[in-house]
């Protein structure tokens, strides 16, 4: 969260609790589809750790249950800016009276172009996760899908959008996802001081206490689907904890 003000920036991690006491108020939501449908985010975060794209990003047909497993594939697009050498090959395309700019110059230019749409290239990658359908969160997950199914059998994405008529009846738009933002306003109302980042923290938290070795390194890389191994040893450094040898 960029420029966060102190309430958030002071506030620890996520904790069960909070969790808990979120789904908790959700229950008491009275509109059906709105109760049921936050509460699947909820699992959805709890569970899996995802980026907020990553959800938003589902469709139904990303779902399947098969041999009482959950299996969830998300897409994940990750952003790659693009090297020195790259931007070059661009000036010289499109304007190749740039490349006769000072080095000095050039190198700054090209630290701003990574920056725009030009500057990057996004890789899409898929990957698949699988939880217990007897599990409590995928439980929430599989309710919430069940009823999106029966009432809006049209609909493509997992969170699609929607727009409330007349200050009551709520339309869902079938060929559109809810945005990272709307999702995030999904759950403020249930605990003003979390964000969606904070469950994926939670999951590599609970991994780095569990296993602070190296292969909880790569639980976590792999759990939270990290490019980097030094982002999965940052999780180990911050909340591993050392068990010291008992002597007598």
């Amino acid at each position: 969260m960029t420029n966060p003000k102190d309430e958030y920036a002071k506030r620890g991690p996520l904790t069960n609790e909070e969790i808990q006491d979120m789904l908790d108020r959700a229950s008491k939501i009275q509109n059906e589809y709105f109760k049921l449908r936050v509460r699947a985010l909820i699992g959805i975060l709890k569970k899996f750790g995802k980026r907020r794209v990553e959800i938003s990003n589902l469709k139904i047909t990303d779902l399947k249950v098969e041999n009482d497993f959950l299996f969830i594939t998300f897409t994940l697009r990750k952003k790659h800016k693009r090297g020195l050498f790259q931007y070059l090959k661009y000036l010289k395309k499109e304007t190749p009276e740039g490349l006769n700019k000072p080095y000095p110059v050039l190198v700054a230019e090209w630290r701003t172009w990574r920056l725009t749409e030009e500057g990057s290239r996004y890789k899409e990658e898929r990957r698949t996760k699988k939880v217990s359908v007897t599990d409590k969160y995928a439980k929430l997950i599989l309710d919430y899908v069940a009823y999106l199914k029966e009432k809006y059998p049209k609909a493509q994405y997992v969170f699609p959008s929607g727009r409330t008529v007349f200050g009551q009846a709520y339309i869902v738009m079938d060929d559109r996802p809810l945005s990272g933002r709307q999702l995030l306003n999904l759950i403020k109302p249930l605990n003003r001081r979390v964000w969606l980042h904070l469950f994926r923290e939670f999951l590599g938290k609970t991994i780095a206490e569990e296993d602070n070795t190296i292969q909880g390194v790569y639980r976590v890389k792999e759990s939270l689907d990290l490019e980097q191994e030094e982002t999965a040893w940052r999780y180990i450094r911050r909340f591993g904890v050392q068990e010291v040898k008992a002597e007598t």
